[in-house]
């Protein structure tokens, strides 16, 4: 007979039905009031993020819901590992991102809106929250803190053969985000209040790494600590 489930196994599949949850909410309202095509909207790396963080919210709960019901311990497939690791990471980006380059560009009525707070805030802090305390890589799975730059770094490339196709993103923008854009800050440019792409580039995969860096040390504490 299956042994009733302790709090802590209940609380992991809460966990991710409400990043679920959360996450399918704030994609239905951030597309509501999208002043982009339809299709535009899923070329933007905040929503590429949410929506690969729905859908492993969605696979992980069932793999805790069916491990509930077997009466057994919670277990993720190992092809699963990396992808899971890469996604959480690069949703922490869209976390870092928006904080420290987009938020002093936003009016203050965006910044209070809800979704705004679920698709920057919310949902990405809920997903890293999930991978320290329920992550357990198996044995000859060790993560590595590169496999974190999966996200951003294949973004880059598909934003970038975009751009050179000719394809414009809001207001008519060469490129999603400020940084990306190559008509308006040159490639290779610094000074005179530019700084090239390339730099940007460079200065976000820095970024991704520390947060990669810090989502492992921060899921091997949470272990150590059972």
């Amino acid at each position: 007979m299956p042994e009733r489930p302790s709090p802590a196994r209940l609380f992991s599949p809460a966990l991710k039905g409400l990043s679920l949850l959360l996450g399918i909410l704030g994609q239905a309202l951030t597309f509501s009031r999208a002043r982009l095509a339809p299709g535009a909207h899923f070329l933007y790396y905040t929503n590429l993020t949410n929506l690969l963080a729905i859908a492993l919210m969605a696979a992980l709960l069932a793999f805790d819901l069916r491990a509930l019901k077997a009466g057994r311990p919670a277990a993720v497939p190992g092809w699963l590992q990396v992808p899971r690791f890469a996604i959480t990471a690069g949703i922490l980006l869209t976390f870092a991102r928006f904080s420290l380059l987009l938020l002093p560009r936003m009016e203050a009525s965006y910044l209070l809106s809800a979704d705004n707070l679920l698709v920057h805030n919310l949902v990405p802090l809920l997903a890293g929250l999930d991978y320290v305390l329920f992550a357990e890589p198996g044995p000859g799975k060790d993560i590595r803190a590169w496999q974190g730059l999966w996200a951003p770094a294949l973004y880059a490339v598909l934003v970038l053969a975009l751009s050179l196709m000719g394809v414009r993103f809001l207001e008519g923008a060469a490129a999603p985000y400020f940084f990306m854009d190559p008509a308006q800050n040159g490639w290779f440019s610094a000074g005179e209040g530019r700084l090239g792409v390339a730099w940007w580039l460079l200065i976000i995969l820095a970024l991704q790494l520390a947060l990669s860096r810090l989502l492992l040390g921060l899921n091997k504490s949470a272990r150590l600590r059972e």
